[in-house]
C-alpha cells in the first residue's frame, strides 16, 4: 500500500543493543622491557549500540612512564560495553610490546598514551564513563542562532494538552507537551537513530558504583521574559519539585520515574549538578532524561521565587526555540518562535494548535486548507494520502485489556514498606487473592477466557481497515523477530474460540454473566472496546459500560491503586521502538509507586523481573528475562494485547516539506513534536 511503502522510515531504526567489540589501531612503533600498567585517553565518538548511545569513552588504566615513541597497539573490549553514561567494566588486552607519551594524530584522530608494556596483559577495569558528545550544530556558548521566521503553521489536534507551568502540579497532558511543543528542554536528546545526545546537559559522567550522575549544563543558554541565564540550580530544582522522594506533594506526571531513579538533584557548582541515584536501571538515563519515554523540561527558579506556587500555575517560561502566548486546554496553544536562539530559530514565526475533537473535523480542516496538519483517524489516512498529502509514520503502539485490582504485592520491593491497596477487592471475577490457589486458579480462568473471546482480525479489519495488526501481549509485537522466534512453542496467542472461552468461563464459576466498567478514550479505541463488549455480552452475558472520563480525572485512580476495573489503552512498554532487552514493567512494579501505576495491578513477578533487567549488564540475559516476561504475562493474562496501531502526522507537503523526528514513543504528542526542524514554506 503507498502509504506504507513511502513513509516506514524509522522501521529499520528500532534500537537493539548489540555485544560489540571494539578495536582500535595505531601506527607502529618500538618497544621496551619495563612494564607498567597503561593509561589510554581517546577523544572519539565510539558508536556502541549497547543502550542505543554514541559516546565518547574516557578509559583510564592506572601508573604512567614518561617515555617518547611510537606504537602499534590493539585495545580489544571482550565484554559487553553499557552505554547512556552507566558503569562499564572493560577486559583490556594490549597485543604488543609498547612505550608511548605523546599525541598521535591517526586517521582524523587524536591520541594521547603513556604505555610501557613488557608482555600481553589482561585487565578488568572499573571505568568511570564520561560522555561528551557534540552533535547538534549549535552557536558558541553566549552567542545566538539567528533567523528570520515567517507565516503561521497551523495544526488541528484531539487536544492541546493540560496548561500547568508549576511542576509539581504537572498532571498528565502538561509536562511532555511543553517541552515537546518546543517551548521548554530538556537535558538529553535524541539523535536520528535514538542515541541519547546533549540538550542542556552538554556531557555527563556516571560514578563506578552507579550511586551518582552528575551533569554537566551548558553555559549562556536564556530562560524567556528575561528570566536570566539558566544554571544548574534551576535544573536541580525543577526535578526535585516534580520528584516524591524530595517533594511528597508532587502530583508530576512522571513522579514514579522520578522517584524510581532519583533519591535528589544536587547543585555541584553553576554549571554542575549531580543526580544521586536511587535505583540503577539499564537505558535509565534515555528513558527518563529525554523525549525517548517521558521526562520534563526545565522551569526558572526565579519564576517561583517571584510568582509562588499558585501563581507558577499560570506561568509558562521555558528555554526552548518557541515562547508560550496562550495556552487553554479545551481551545488551543499559541506560541511564538524566537529570531534568536541558543541552538535553533523555527522557521514559521507562529504555531496555533486547535483542539478539535471531532476525528471528522480535522480531517475536513486538512483537506479545505485550514489547517496544515492534523491529527488524523487511521481509516482515513489512505484516502488522504491518495488526495495528495503526507502520512509520516512517527510510532507504532500496542492496544490491550488491563484488567485492574490484582495488586498482589504487599510491600515496597526496594523499600520493604506496606502497600495501601484501596482497590485490591477479590469478590471481583478476574481478581485473584494471592496465595489463594483456587482464587487465583478461577480469576486467571476468567481473564483468560475473556481474552480468547476476541475477534481481534475482525476488529483490525473492520475498524483499522487493516492497517494495524492483531497482538496478544501488550509488549510484544507480532511483527518482532522475539515473537517470530518464541510465539509457537511458548503459546503467547490466543485462538479467537468462543465455545472453550464459554468452557472456561463455566469452570471459573461465572456462566451466568457480571457486569464489569471499561475505561478508554473516546475515537477509534471506543470503537474497539465496542466492538469487544458486544462479543463479551453475545458469549458470556457479560454486561459492559464504558468510562470515557478524561485521563486526567481517571489518573488518580491509578497512583492510589484505588483502581480495580478494566482498561483498554495503550501502557508502559507498549511501544515497538521499545527493544526486547530494556527493563520490562508496563510501568506497573512497586519501584514506580507515586507514579501511575498503569496497568492498575501490581505482581511480585513482574517486580522481580523488572529488577534483575533494571540492573542486569549482560544483554543475553535481560532478553532471557524479558521471555520469562512474557511468558507470565501470558500464563495469567492481567495485561491482553488486543491490536497494534501505527500513528501517523498528516500534513500538506506544499507547506511542510520535511519533519524530522526521531525514533521515540510520542508521548505527549508528535503532532506538535520537534517543530523547530520543520521545513516550512511560508
Amino acid at each position: 500500500m503507498k502509504i506504507f511503502e513511502r513513509r516506514r522510515r524509522w522501521a529499520a531504526l528500532i534500537l537493539l543493543p548489540v555485544l560489540l567489540a571494539v578495536p582500535l589501531v595505531i601506527a607502529c612503533g618500538e618497544t621496551v622491557t619495563e612494564t607498567v600498567i597503561q593509561t589510554v585517553v581517546v577523544e572519539k565518538e565510539v558508536v556502541v549500540e549497547r543502550e542505543g548511545e554514541t559516546v565518547v569513552q574516557t578509559v583510564v588504566v592506572e601508573k604512567e612512564v614518561e617515555v617518547e615513541v611510537e606504537v602499534v597497539q590493539t585495545v580489544v573490549v571482550e565484554k559487553e560495553v553499557q552505554v547512556a553514561g552507566e558503569t562499564v567494566v572493560q577486559t583490556v588486552v594490549v597485543e604488543r610490546e609498547v612505550v608511548v607519551e605523546k599525541e598521535v594524530q591517526t586517521a582524523g584522530e587524536t591520541v594521547v598514551q603513556t604505555v610501557v608494556v613488557e608482555r600481553e596483559v589482561e585487565v578488568e577495569v572499573p571505568v568511570v564513563q564520561t560522555v561528551i558528545v557534540e552533535v547538534e550544530a549549535m552557536a558558541p556558548s553566549g552567542e545566538l542562532v539567528t533567523g528570520n521566521p515567517q507565516g503561521t503553521m497551523i495544526i488541528a489536534e484531539g487536544s492541546v494538552g493540560v496548561p500547568v507551568g508549576y511542576p509539581e502540579q504537572c498532571v498528565p497532558g502538561c509536562g511532555n507537551q511543553k517541552f515537546r511543543m518546543g517551548a521548554y528542554e530538556t537535558l538529553l536528546w535524541l539523535d536520528s537513530s535514538a542515541n541519547a545526545v546533549p540538550r542542556i546537559a552538554t556531557a555527563w559522567t556516571v560514578a563506578d558504583d552507579q550511586t551518582w550522575v552528575d551533569f554537566d549544563i551548558r553555559r549562556g543558554v536564556q530562560f524567556h521574559d528575561g528570566y536570566g541565564e539558566m544554571t544548574a540550580e534551576d535544573v536541580a530544582w525543577s526535578f526535585n519539585n516534580a520528584n516524591p522522594a524530595t517533594n511528597p506533594d508532587s502530583r508530576h506526571d512522571q513522579a514514579g520515574d522520578f522517584r524510581a531513579i532519583a533519591k535528589e538533584f544536587e547543585v555541584i557548582d553553576p554549571s554542575k549538578v549531580r543526580m544521586h541515584v536511587n535505583q540503577w536501571a539499564v537505558g535509565g538515563l534515555r528513558r527518563t532524561l529525554s523525549p525517548y519515554w517521558q521526562s520534563m523540561g526545565i522551569h526558572s527558579k526565579k519564576v517561583f521565587e517571584e510568582f509562588g506556587p499558585q501563581g507558577m500555575v499560570d506561568v509558562f517560561v521555558g528555554t526552548g526555540p518557541f515562547v508560550f502566548e496562550t495556552w487553554s486546554s479545551d481551545d488551543r496553544a499559541v506560541l511564538n518562535a524566537q529570531s534568536a536562539h541558543w541552538r535553533s530559530v523555527p522557521e514559521m514565526a507562529r504555531v496555533e494548535i486547535l483542539a478539535v475533537p471531532e476525528a471528522a473535523v480535522r480531517k475536513t480542516m486538512l483537506e479545505t486548507g485550514q489547517a496544515h496538519a492534523a491529527n488524523i483517524s487511521l481509516k482515513d489516512i489512505p484516502s488522504l494520502v491518495e488526495q495528495g498529502f503526507e502520512a509520516q509514520e512517527v510510532r507504532s503502539s500496542m492496544a490491550g485489556l488491563y484488567f485492574g485490582g490484582n495488586y498482589w504485592q504487599e510491600t515496597h520491593f526496594v523499600e520493604g514498606t506496606p502497600l495501601d491497596r484501596p482497590g485490591y477487592d477479590t469478590s471481583l471475577p478476574w481478581v485473584g487473592e494471592y496465595g489463594n490457589d483456587a482464587s487465583m486458579d478461577s480469576a486467571t480462568k476468567v481473564r483468560t477466557a475473556l481474552a480468547t473471546s476476541i475477534d481481534r482480525e475482525g476488529i483490525n479489519a473492520a475498524i483499522l481497515d487493516g492497517l494495524g495488526t492483531v497482538n496478544y501481549l501488550t509488549n510484544l509485537s507480532v511483527n518482532s523477530d522475539t515473537w517470530a522466534q518464541n510465539a509457537d512453542a511458548h503459546g503467547w496467542a490466543y485462538d479467537f474460540n468462543r465455545e472453550s472461552a464459554k468452557q472456561m468461563m463455566q469452570e471459573a464459576g461465572w456462566g451466568d454473566g457480571f457486569e464489569v466498567t471499561v475505561w478508554t478514550g473516546v475515537g477509534t479505541n471506543q470503537e474497539i472496546v465496542e466492538a469487544i463488549a458486544a462479543e463479551w455480552l453475545a458469549t458470556h452475558n457479560i454486561s459492559v459500560s464504558l468510562d470515557l472520563s478524561p485521563y486526567s480525572e481517571h489518573r488518580p485512580n491509578l497512583v492510589n491503586l484505588s483502581f480495580n476495573q478494566i482498561q483498554f489503552r495503550n501502557c508502559g512498554d507498549s511501544f515497538t521502538a521499545l527493544s526486547v532487552d530494556l527493563p520490562k514493567s508496563n510501568e506497573s512494579v512497586s519501584h514506580k509507586i507515586g507514579g501511575t501505576i498503569c496497568a492498575g495491578s501490581i505482581m511480585p513477578r513482574w517486580d522481580e523481573i523488572f529488577d534483575e533487567m533494571s540492573q542486569e549488564l549482560d544483554r543475553r540475559r535481560r532478553v532471557e528475562l524479558a521471555i520469562e516476561h512474557y511468558d507470565y504475562s501470558r500464563e495469567v493474562s492481567v495485561s491482553v494485547g488486543v491490536v497494534e496501531q501505527p500513528n501517523f502526522n498528516t500534513f500538506d507537503p506544499a507547506k511542510i516539506q520535511r519533519w524530522p523526528i526521531p525514533p521515540q514513543m510520542c508521548i505527549g504528542g508528535c503532532g506538535w513534536f520537534n517543530l523547530e526542524e520543520v521545513d516550512w514554506v511560508p
